[in-house]
């Protein structure tokens, strides 16, 4: 683990929380996962330590190990954190409050096995986006469409991203409250559900994908 690597970690669940709050701000849900993107596309163009990009990257490429996961896990954790405290403390909260409180209180509620599926589905969609990602050339249409897509798919489905769903605990805490059994449960889930996905899909393509971008 560098610092480097914890410093975009940090700054990639900043982006994460960033597309969250531009979804939250959207009444419309299929116009809202559009725009969810803005942070997906902010990690591709300037920090890579996603916890859901370097799963699928381990086994596609072995660029990153566990201790990359650790790195990216707690870094965008804690980025995540800190984006929804800054809003806490803004004007920004009472825009998105009552979505914010439906979005949080259907994860919380939510049980262990239908959260790591709700992952996995994630996960499955997001590999895609990454694997597209490293092969084509950054900022070409077919990266970015495709990208765009796979993303825009997984937030219209409510499937469960666990640096999204950090943000979305974290601001939800901060303006409700929460049982942290319920929180641990629910980032516990989500992660494994995200991992099992991500080796899946990066094993599965490992052979489509170039050990380096284009």
């Amino acid at each position: 683990m560098t610092k480097e690597k914890f410093f975009s970690a940090i700054m990639v669940g900043g982006y994460i929380s960033l597309g969250a709050m531009t979804y939250l701000m959207i009444p419309n849900a299929m116009v809202g996962s559009l725009f969810f993107a803005t942070g997906i596309f902010l990690v591709f163009n300037f920090n890579n330590m996603l916890f859901t990009r370097v799963c699928p990257l381990t086994a596609a490429t072995g660029e990153y190990n566990f201790m990359d996961w650790l790195c990216a896990w707690i870094g965008n954790a804690i980025g995540a954190f800190l984006v929804a405290t800054l809003a806490h403390f803004s004007r920004f909260e009472g825009k998105i409050a009552e979505r914010l409180q439906s979005v949080g209180q259907l994860k919380l509620d939510d049980n262990f096995i239908s959260l790591t599926i709700m992952g996995f589905f994630c996960a499955v969609l997001v590999s895609y986006a990454v694997l597209v990602g490293k092969k084509y050339k950054t900022g070409s249409f077919p990266q970015i469409f495709l990208v765009w897509l796979f993303i825009t798919a997984f937030v219209f489905c409510g499937f469960d991203h666990i640096v999204a769903n950090m943000y979305y605990l974290s601001a939800y805490t901060w303006a409700f409250g929460a049982d942290p059994l319920k929180i641990i449960i629910s980032l516990v889930a989500v992660t494994l559900g995200n991992a099992i996905g991500g080796l899946f899909i990066g094993s599965l393509e490992k052979k489509h994908v170039p050990s380096q971008p284009i």
